[in-house]
């Protein structure tokens, strides 16, 4: 069990579970490696999952990434097999006894809707607004910039209706590069998925936890040469993983999963080829 990092109380929100095409996760390598460990349904889809990281340390409540939030039309969800509750962090905060108020720092890795379209919602009169009211929220300045004025390529997958909002009600926190959020908390900063991810790594009493964001997006992705095809720049991201997860080995860092529907966060060593898991922390 993973509950504490130093100061900080740590809970995985586990707020929906989705799917996407297998290919495009796995990238170049071939179906018949990657459905050993992600079987892929009969659109050749694969189980993902929605996994918040939320932090208190008693003063500041954190919460790492919002899930794709409430606002999805139902051809979009059944587009990606969408399976949440109707208000998903508000669902799984209620369950650990917080509430949506309560929350004081929202970081988002990138804009992408399935880790910032919690970051907005809308009220009683249809009107969108930040989801958090009493938090700031804090986006990588070159990362705004991706999302606002989005590649053709990566253009789909930045819904401005997930954090314009955020600006016109004077939330949004822009940081530069590897920046420092709080005492402990601090940002690195990789740019092969799309410009401006911003990892998130909490350092406390000597323990450290990194959420992995798109980097490292399933355990799967541990091994090297699997890169997602929706990287902007695979090689980039080859050579970003490979410098990360040396140090994340070295170091015996936690590595916090996003998207994998059953490992939570494992430590690895390094092994003849690639690495290995010494320590896995499963889904409940």
């Amino acid at each position: 069990m993973l509950d504490q990092i130093g100061k900080w109380k740590i809970t995985a929100l586990e707020t929906g579970d989705f799917r996407l095409d297998g290919g495009s996760m796995m990238g170049s390598v071939p179906k018949v490696l990657w459905e050993k460990t992600n079987p892929a349904d009969a659109l050749n889809r694969i189980d993902l999952s929605l996994r918040c990281l939320f932090l208190d340390d008693g003063k500041n409540r954190v919460l790492v990434e919002t899930g794709m939030g409430d606002k999805l039309e139902d051809n979009f969800s059944a587009m990606f097999n969408v399976i949440q509750p109707k208000h998903p962090i508000q669902k799984k905060l209620d369950d650990i006894g917080y509430k949506m108020t309560d929350i004081t720092h929202v970081i988002i890795t990138h804009l992408h809707f399935d880790h910032a379209g919690g970051a907005t919602t809308l009220d009683e009169d249809g009107n969108l607004i930040p989801a958090f009211p009493n938090a700031v929220y804090y986006i990588s300045e070159s990362n705004w910039e991706a999302g606002v004025n989005p590649s053709p390529r990566d253009s789909a997958s930045y819904l401005d209706l997930n954090f314009l909002p955020l600006q016109k009600a004077g939330k949004l926190e822009l940081v530069k590069e590897n920046s420092v959020i709080m005492d402990g908390v601090s940002t690195i900063t990789v740019n092969g998925h799309t410009n401006g991810q911003q990892l998130v790594k909490v350092k406390s009493e000597g323990d450290v936890l990194v959420f992995c964001g798109d980097l490292v997006p399933l355990r799967s992705h541990l091994q090297l040469p699997w890169i997602m095809g929706y990287d902007l720049n695979a090689v980039l991201t080859l050579e970003e993983k490979t410098k990360f997860l040396k140090e994340a080995a070295d170091n015996k860092w936690w590595l916090w999963f996003y998207h994998d529907p059953k490992t939570v966060a494992v430590r690895i060593e390094k092994s003849e080829k690639y690495y290995d898991v010494r320590v896995e922390v499963l889904r409940s």
